[in-house]
Parts: structure tokens; sequence; C-alpha cells
């Protein structure tokens, strides 16, 4: 299997991927891009999702945010929706222009907060399909699940972050933490996390604080009945950051939609038997599309 580096021009920037092609690209080639979650670089379990795609025959382009991984960008470790969404455009854009496969033949891949991308990305223009693990559904729901006692501090450090940031300065906060004062705040969500760190790797354990402010208003659940082709979305029944009342109502407004849930955490993906379960999902999905 041939797996190619890609150094993907992103302004004055560039977006580092790893394409996988276990088979030639031709006019009539699907393929499936992914980005991992809140935080997360592709080293971090996502690999292992993609090998697994391409061992089943499927062309894969993952990427790493800007910023994250050899994701070069403007602001180290930035969580941002619209800073995202446009990274997902550029790559896009990229497979489309130099490996000639239209967005027809393209399917997204998200997990958690890149879940959500996919959604949104999906309900702008027509994709082959979408795969949606565990996504982030509703902004507002979420916040539901975040320390009450937190959520004022972890509100002001965010403001403190927007204001730094118009004099190019950031503040950040813990993407997760012990004492649960980070922007990942579900009990289970540090000794988690770090489960997907290899072994070696040094992963900074901070992002600038101002998703705190704005995450509320990412709320793919109000758009997701525009997206016109086939989508799967899964679900976490003891996931402690997304309400999963919050994503059986977004999967019911599906007009072509799949609905898996398994009774885990939301980091439980990455993880058997759920990696396998999930795998052997998608591969049923995947099927029906050729």
């Amino acid at each position: 299997m041939q797996t190619q580096e890609l150094l993907i021009p992103n302004g004055n920037y560039q977006i580092q991927a790893d394409f996988y092609m276990p088979e030639p690209i031709t006019k009539d080639s699907s393929l499936i891009i992914m980005a991992h979650g809140l935080g997360g670089e592709k080293s971090c379990g996502l690999n292992s999702f993609a090998e697994a795609y391409a061992e089943l025959g499927y062309n894969v382009c993952v990427f790493d945010h800007s910023g994250f991984g050899l994701s070069s960008g403007p602001v180290q470790h930035l969580v941002d929706k619209n800073s995202q969404l446009q990274d997902w455009k550029v790559v896009i854009d990229y497979i489309q222009t130099q490996f000639y496969i239209p967005k027809k033949n393209i399917i997204l891949w998200g997990y958690s907060f890149s879940g959500a991308h996919v959604l949104t990305l999906a309900s702008e223009h027509t994709f082959k399909a979408v795969i949606s693990n565990f996504p982030h559904v509703d902004g507002l729901a979420s916040l539901t699940l975040y320390p009450k006692k937190y959520l004022l501090p972890a509100t002001m450090i965010a403001l403190q972050d927007l204001a730094l940031a118009k004099i190019g300065r950031v503040k950040t906060m813990p993407v997760v933490a012990k004492d649960r004062f980070a922007i990942l705040a579900g009990e289970d969500c540090y000794d988690a996390y770090y489960r997907l760190i290899p072994d070696g790797m040094h992963w900074k354990n901070a992002v600038p604080a101002r998703i705190v402010a704005t995450i509320g208003l990412y709320r793919p659940t109000m758009i997701v009945h525009k997206i016109q082709c086939p989508v799967f979305v899964s679900g976490a029944e003891l996931d402690s950051l997304i309400p999963i009342k919050a994503t059986r109502k977004l999967a019911q407004k599906l007009k072509q939609g799949e609905y898996r849930e398994f009774v885990c955490g939301h980091f439980d993906l990455f993880h058997s038997p759920v990696f396998d379960q999930l795998i052997a999902a998608h591969q049923h999905f995947l099927e029906k599309l050729k």
C-alpha cells in the first residue's frame, strides 16, 4: 500500500496530511477525508482508523488542523470553528484539483468537534457521504454538562483570551485536567485523553481559552436537515461531553441518516471492542454507497 505525505498550501502556512492509496486513483475513485477532535492530532488514534479503511481498499486522506501536529498556522493549537472549517475546505479543494476527485466522490469523516465540522460542510455542499462519530451536535446542550462551579471562571479566562487576541497574544486553558477545570471537563476526560497520547510524544495540554466563549453557539443540529447525502452518525450512551439525547435528536433530523449507539464513553471508539464495532458498522455503511 502506498502512503504519501502531503503538504497542502494554506495561505502563508501549510496543512500536513497523510494520504493512503491502496489502489490507483481513477476518475471514479472515492476518498475518505478525516481529522481529529478538539485538541487532538492524527497520531492520537486517528491513523488507526485511516489504516483500517485503507486495508478495506479505501483511499484515505487524514490531516491535522492548522497549528496541530506538523500543520502550521498563525496561532498554535487554536480550536476555532471557522478556522478549522476553512482547513477542511482547503484540503477538499486540494484533493479536487491535485487528484481530480470531485465532491460527489468524497466521504467526510469526523469525530467529536470535527464531527460537527463534517455535518456543517455537508449542509453547504453535497458530498458522497458523511461519517460523524460521537459528534459535537449542540453547544448549548453540551454546556449543561460542564461543571457549574467552573463555568464563570472559564468564561472569564476565555474573554481575556479574546481580548489578548487583538494584540497577538494568547491565554490558554488545559484541554483536560484532573480537577476538571479544563476545556473538556467530563469526569473521564483526563485519563481517557492521555490514553490516546502515543509513548514518547510531547503533547501540549493547552489551547487558547476563547473556545469556551464560542462553543455554545456552534449548533450543527440546527442545520443538518439541509444535508442531501447519506450520513452515518454514532452516539456514545455514556458520553460525558455530548448529551446523548441531543445526538439522538440530531439523528432524527437527517433525511438519509443511519444512527448507531454504543454503550461507551466519548473516547472509547479508539479502543476495542468499540473500535472494532465501529469499523464494522462503517464498512457496512460504505459498502451500501457503492
